[in-house]
């Protein structure tokens, strides 16, 4: 999928590219900020959706943080208002690669 210093990530028939002039492929994070996943009924339209395993619920007053799994990989997002969500829970969530930022291997943006 690399062509022309482009990367491509394809998603449930969503493309996202970014162009990475002489950055090295190896290394490569895409980065979403935990505010821009999204979670429930409203992941459901997200060009990526899947379902996770809760790990951790932290409410936090009007906005809850979760850390969940996918596979070995673990992560967080937050939700605006309090969830009843506790650990073991399997909920689905989504997020638009387009909000995304790429970073190379010394975490600087692409």
């Amino acid at each position: 999928m690399f062509t022309s210093g482009d990367l491509n990530i394809s998603m449930k028939g969503y493309e996202l590219t970014q162009t990475l002039g002489s950055a090295p492929l190896e290394g490569v994070t895409l980065g979403i900020r935990p505010e821009h996943v999204l979670f429930g009924d409203a992941a459901a339209g997200a060009p990526f959706s899947r379902e996770v395993v809760v790990e951790v619920v932290e409410p936090m007053g009007a906005d809850t943080l979760v850390w969940a799994m996918i596979g070995e990989l673990s992560f967080r997002f937050r939700v605006e208002g309090q969830l009843q969500l506790r650990s073991g829970d399997k909920v689905t969530i989504g997020f638009d690669p387009s909000r995304g930022s790429m970073f190379d291997a010394e975490e600087r943006r692409i």
